[in-house]
């Protein structure tokens, strides 16, 4: 069934490109301009309404229900931040949040096993990267017992450590270095993951940091799935549905091709204006077509078509 978007803003570009980014993130939802003069010649036109994006300088919320009936009221979204001097918002993050309020994006429960793996490439900067990342772990939870999230990347592009681990009052766990040691030696029993693991405000854990920025990078590829199958093995040692979300940036295309083979679901976040790096988009479009089977997501920034 297709849901509806009523946008209204007087910035007729601006509303074009928002129109054709929700078509192209949302493809299930239908979105269409709604001026005021066409909103006070048909008040009715908003009561099939989904959602309703709207300019706060156009239109109030008071106004928008108005034309709405009880019980039947659509979700809002405003077209301006909120905090001064009330900038627009960028349009990619618009349907963001859409499509997180309508409650798409989410990683699929695995149907033959009690362990979802999922992979996600980034090839955005890392403030980006993290406003997809902890979104999809925070609705992850009605879903997932556990999750366990490895990051493989450079030290320098790791998240931050949450706020409340700098207080000093969290056990800090050994770091991830030791555990890839231990990895290589061989004969590591899965049920010894939790020694390594640490957990987060964000609903998940998370293994402890490397001592040298390279050392996930560096080590080898045989190592990563080792330690991506030793994961596996002690989630599935559990009763409750769980989850690993491996978080990959800055590594070679063929180190993605390897571990995408050994991981069920795919996104991959990708940068605008990518199909402007046509190299770029030929690498990404094989990845895709080397996971088959497997849904992917190119988000929250897209690659405008196919490679010809």
């Amino acid at each position: 069934m297709t849901r509806t978007i009523a946008i209204i803003d007087a910035d007729i570009c601006f509303t074009s490109l928002l129109i054709s980014r929700l078509r192209k993130q949302v493809p299930d939802f239908r979105a269409f301009p709604v001026s005021l003069e066409m909103l006070l010649a048909h008040r009715e036109l908003l009561l099939e309404s989904d959602f309703v994006l709207y300019n706060q300088n156009e239109i109030s919320e008071k106004e928008i229900l108005s034309h709405c009936v009880s019980g039947r009221t659509p979700i809002l979204v405003p077209l301006l931040q909120t905090t001064k001097p009330y900038p627009p918002k960028d349009v990619l993050m618009i349907s963001h949040e859409v499509e997180t309020l309508a409650g798409l994006g989410r990683i699929p429960v695995s149907p033959d096993s009690s362990v979802q793996t999922c992979l996600v490439l980034s090839f955005v900067p890392p403030k980006e990267r993290e406003a997809h990342v902890l979104p999809k772990l925070e609705r992850s939870r009605s879903d997932f017992s556990r999750i366990i999230r490895l990051d493989v990347m450079p030290g320098i592009l790791m998240p931050q450590d949450p706020p409340s681990w700098e207080e000093g009052s969290a056990k800090r766990c050994s770091g991830v270095t030791e555990l890839l040691s231990r990895l290589k030696l061989g004969k590591f029993p899965p049920h010894q993951i939790p020694s390594y693991l640490e957990p987060d405000p964000y609903g998940d854990l998370r293994f402890g940091k490397p001592e040298h920025s390279d050392d996930l990078i560096t080590c080898h590829s045989r190592t990563i799935l080792m330690l991506i199958s030793k994961t596996v093995r002690y989630l599935s040692s559990l009763s409750e549905p769980s989850l690993l979300l491996v978080v990959c940036d800055g590594l070679s295309f063929v180190r993605m091709r390897t571990l995408s083979r050994n991981l069920r679901h795919l996104e991959i976040i990708t940068p605008l204006h990518m199909e402007k790096d046509a190299m770029l988009c030929c690498e990404i479009d094989e990845l895709q077509k080397q996971h088959k089977g497997t849904s992917h997501q190119d988000y929250p920034f897209s690659i405008s078509g196919k490679i010809k």
